[in-house]
């Protein structure tokens, strides 16, 4: 649904764009390319002006709409918001001296005393009063949910897509946020895209669920910091023996003055210091930024350092039971920028206002998913398992109409389940949903679902 709407919204902010001196409603429902009724086009035109996309003059029927210099879509449809809209004053004058071509500018080498001169717990680089206000945004479970519950419900089933897709995004990828939640859940791969970036999309989904999976063990050590890079450097770098390894080769920063350090021994020195330092890093935010900017500026791999950045930083939301940062509507020309800050200048506020206003962003889109799913229901997830196996068995075991209700009365009966009323309405509902991109993990083929399927249509 989110997509539809995504998708939408571009496609009238596209025909908008292109007729300055404005259009009618009726205009507009005319010449989209895609069906829409007046209803829905009313919605969609009220949200493009709340997010200052469009402007609006007159009323009924004199009504027209026009494009906005302040809206931007980037090379996957995607609307994008302005650098302004994310950077204070300040921050957009700190960023200045990038309007000057890389070869008037001055080459810069790694600081060492920008990380040594930082002492955890004295020095902060995300004030007390953000911590508190992201604090009381990330924090979003009611009726205190279990922690695995929120891990289930938000993360498996957004994160892995939403992640995937930003984090991809970053690095230029042309995934669209359909195509990538295509990709992750029914293996659909897009076509027209290179080879690289499904790997890319899918590498981020592996590296993702290996952090879920493995919250009690993950730290911000170097067996969690090399694993990381290990799956999401798999088949994309060049050196397959480079993958979770400090590299021994000179690296260079694309558009960029800075020159990281090239030593392997100095190199291994400075990841362990990043890696101590931050784990001694009481409040989450604060720990978080800092493996952002940290483990990006030091370049300690030969390739797929900001990715790897970009997912280490969600840890100590993950481990801390905060709503993670999927970087969500975050342009890549403000997150380029605010890195070369930070690259030749070490300078952070830029980074800090892209990370308060990404991870804002984060929790906005996680209350929405709440709000339209409602209450979560804990017995759906606490007998999740259980739906998945008799499911299967049913498949499996051929059953229909009166025999497939009876083999789940005499499941809840062996398993000794509570509310075995309800495991069969929702049982009964999720099976009759079912089709050949979401049947993963009931331990049943393709073939052997369309046999079920197609049996089960003769006995309706």
């Amino acid at each position: 649904m989110e997509s539809t709407i995504d998708s939408q919204k571009v496609g009238i902010l596209e025909l908008i764009s292109k007729h300055p001196n404005g259009l009618s409603r009726g205009e507009i429902k005319k010449q989209l390319p895609f069906s829409i009724n007046y209803k829905t086009l009313q919605r969609r035109l009220s949200d493009l002006i709340e997010e200052g996309k469009v402007n609006r003059t007159g009323n009924r029927k004199s009504t027209r709409y026009y494009p906005l210099k302040a809206a931007s879509i980037n090379n996957i449809g995607q609307i994008v918001p302005k650098n302004e809209e994310i950077f204070s004053q300040n921050s957009l004058n700190k960023l200045k001296f990038l309007d000057r071509p890389v070869h008037t500018r001055k080459f810069v080498s790694y600081k060492r005393e920008f990380i040594e001169s930082y002492e955890p717990n004295v020095s902060f680089y995300v004030p007390k009063d953000i911590q508190v206000s992201l604090s009381s945004k990330g924090k979003l479970l009611k009726n205190n949910l279990e922690v695995s519950t929120y891990r289930r419900i938000f993360d498996y089933e957004r994160l892995l897509i939403d992640l995937s897709f930003n984090s991809s995004r970053l690095e230029g990828n042309t995934y669209s946020l359909l195509d990538t939640e295509k990709l992750l859940n029914a293996g659909i791969f897009a076509v027209g895209k290179m080879s690289e970036e499904t790997v890319m999309v899918i590498n981020h989904k592996e590296a993702i669920s290996f952090l879920l999976e493995n919250v009690q063990e993950i730290d911000l050590n170097n067996y969690t910091i090399y694993n990381l890079h290990n799956l999401l450097s798999a088949d994309l770098i060049k050196n397959p023996d480079a993958r979770g390894k400090i590299r021994q080769i000179e690296v260079s920063i694309r558009q960029s003055t800075y020159q990281p350090i090239d030593n392997q021994f100095q190199l291994k020195e400075l990841f362990e210091l990043v890696l101590i330092k931050a784990r001694k890093i009481k409040d989450p935010f604060e720990q978080s930024f800092f493996i952002l900017i940290h483990l990006s500026y030091l370049q300690a791999f030969e390739d797929v350092n900001k990715r790897t950045s970009r997912l280490a930083c969600n840890i100590p939301f993950i481990k801390n039971n905060f709503c993670a940062m999927s970087f969500t509507d975050v342009p890549r020309d403000g997150y380029i920028r605010a890195l070369l800050a930070i690259y030749e200048k070490n300078e952070i506020e830029p980074m800090l206002d892209l990370f308060c206003w990404a991870y804002s962003r984060s929790c906005q889109k996680l209350r929405v998913l709440i709000e339209t799913t409602n209450e979560i229901d804990p017995y759906r997830i606490k007998t999740r398992i259980h739906r998945r196996r008799v499911m299967g068995e049913i498949i499996l075991y051929g059953c229909h109409g009166q025999s497939l209700e009876a083999h789940i009365e005499s499941y809840c009966r062996s398993m000794k389940l509570e509310e075995s009323d309800k495991f069969m309405a929702i049982t009964l509902t999720e099976l009759d949903s079912l089709h050949e991109g979401n049947i993963v993990g009931l331990g049943v083929s393709p073939e052997e679902f369309n046999s079920w399927l197609e049996m089960e249509k003769m006995n309706r």
